[in-house]
């Protein structure tokens, strides 16, 4: 046993002492397009490699299996890679990012849905999800003089978990853990009465031991979290659907703001849940669906989906033979 616990530190002393740090130092005596170059490099590395092969095919094929070729799904799989490596770049050079490279960088669509929703003065929560470099999101809309923070799960690793929160500081984006839930509910709360936006991601994998919900995306029962629902209607704040996509010939991004989502309220809290966390899933993959090079797709969103098909199966079985 200690014997593996010394070779996991040595690992992730390796991991991150060696490359994580050389890399940052690497891509941020870069320009630009030497980063770009690099990622593409990467990518390509990456693809040669087969690294996450499986778990990104398969998130593919449970996705648009029914509806694209396998050749499809390699073109977007590819596009995916080379997409990956582009946000980490840009993710390590992003405290270095001035206002002028942001500026040229970013287009913001929608920005006086954002401004009419913070007038009410209740906060707003985002619906958004695993699409485009989204801590990008958070640095221009902080730049822009928006409070933001996000609700997140810290990675296992503590010194990966420091840097992130120090980049996070860096660029001046506030943080709340998901764990423990009711400090992460109390913390949340206490923001959004502040009337500052909080960043969610609903497309985040939730175990149903802690109380998660089945919903469908791209027709495939996944687990999710029924938190924003929740923290909406505890604090009146207004949804707003928000993404991030780069734009064609990899010219930047464009920062997408939707008007906001009504809760639909039923009087069954059960039934709204699942009612309204299927409609912010909904949004979702949408997005995906026009930008699916653009997802997350080793992600493993739909960890538990074939187990919970097989249960489905079993009980539809069941009623079948009681009839």
């Amino acid at each position: 046993m200690r014997r593996r616990l010394i070779k996991r530190e040595w690992k992730y002393w390796i991991i991150y002492r060696i490359l994580l740090k050389s890399a940052i130092w690497l891509i941020n005596v870069m320009s630009w397009r030497m980063a770009y170059s690099f990622a593409r490099g990467m990518a390509r590395f990456a693809w040669l490699i087969r690294f996450y092969h499986q778990t990104v095919f398969k998130n593919l094929n449970l996705a648009f299996g029914k509806e694209k070729s396998q050749e499809e799904l390699k073109r977007i799989a590819r596009g995916a890679y080379h997409n990956l490596t582009r946000y980490g770049v840009e993710v390590l050079r992003c405290y270095r990012l001035s206002q002028e490279t942001s500026d040229h960088m970013f287009t913001i669509e929608g920005k006086e849905n954002l401004d009419r929703a913070l007038a009410k003065g209740k906060g707003v929560m985002t619906i958004s999800g695993h699409i485009g470099n989204f801590m990008l999101l958070g640095i221009k809309l902080v730049q822009e003089g928006y409070p933001l923070s996000v609700l997140y799960r810290e990675v296992r690793d503590k010194k990966v978990a420091r840097l992130i929160k120090d980049m996070q500081r860096r660029v001046n984006i506030h943080s709340i853990p998901a764990l423990p839930a009711h400090r992460a509910v109390k913390e949340s709360l206490r923001w959004l009465r502040k009337n500052k936006i909080l960043y969610l991601q609903q497309d985040r994998n939730f175990f149903e031991d802690k109380g998660a919900i089945w919903v469908n995306f791209f027709g495939q029962p996944v687990p999710t979290a029924p938190g924003t629902v929740i923290l909406a209607k505890r604090s009146g704040a207004t949804l707003l659907p928000m993404f991030i996509i780069r734009k064609k010939g990899n010219e930047g991004y464009t920062i997408v703001i939707d008007p906001p989502v009504e809760l639909e309220l039923t009087g069954d809290k059960e039934k709204d849940i699942l009612i309204n966390t299927q409609k912010f899933t909904d949004i979702i993959e949408d997005y995906v669906r026009k930008y699916p090079s653009q997802y997350f797709w080793i992600y493993k969103r739909w960890r538990g989906t074939l187990r919970k098909l097989e249960e489905i199966r079993a009980e539809k079985i069941a009623k079948e033979n009681k009839a």
